[in-house]
């Protein structure tokens, strides 16, 4: 397990921390955590904090108690497509709960299962179809997440992207949020770039 994934996820358990200060000083470590100048090294890096970004948006997002079909059903983070993280994601969330239910992480061959995921990650291999994606999901309380451009502009929730110093940073599109049943914390609104879709 690397270090970054091993200081995240001890930072994530430290319950006398207010999640808020914890994403914020999240936000500072990785502000300070440059890229390795190798590919391959910067593109696992990249990964390991938006697996830990993903994770976080379930505690700053609510979902509407019909995006749950019984008490004990766990939290599904879903990754559709290629999956970019590899276990990375799975050492994030491992022993984590959310509102007292377990986490998951699920891989989905097809779009049809998605719609058990409370938050769904949109790989970049599916460039090609997200706006039928997109279409698919939108009755339904589901935190899309992809790291492709314009993915919030046509209809996603949250994209990743990369500013100019490389840092790992996202935008949120509120109006999509609240049509999808979700609401989003203000904090969390604070420091994501705000995006109107078109």
């Amino acid at each position: 397990m690397s270090f970054h994934i091993k200081f995240f996820r001890v930072l994530l358990r430290t319950q006398w921390l207010p999640r808020v200060l914890m994403l914020l000083f999240m936000c500072g470590w990785i502000a300070f955590t440059p890229l390795s100048h190798a590919q391959t090294d910067e593109e696992i890096e990249e990964y390991q904090i938006k697996a830990v970004y993903l994770f976080n948006f379930a505690n700053f997002f609510t979902w509407p108690s019909t995006a749950f079909q019984y008490n004990a059903q766990p939290f599904r983070i879903c990754v559709l497509g290629n999956d970019p993280f590899g276990i990375d994601l799975d050492l994030v969330i491992e022993d984590e709960e959310v509102e007292g239910r377990e986490v998951v992480v699920q891989r989905i061959p097809t779009l049809r299962k998605s719609v058990r995921c409370q938050i769904l990650f949109v790989s970049q291999s599916e460039r090609a179809k997200k706006t039928t994606i997109l279409n698919y999901v939108r009755p339904y309380p589901i935190l899309t997440v992809g790291d492709m451009e314009e993915f919030a502009t046509r209809g996603g929730m949250v994209e990743f992207f990369n500013s100019a110093s490389n840092e790992v940073r996202f935008s949120i599109a509120p109006e999509t949020v609240k049509k999808g049943g979700l609401i989003a914390s203000s904090n969390l609104l604070e420091i994501a770039k705000i995006i109107r879709p078109r």
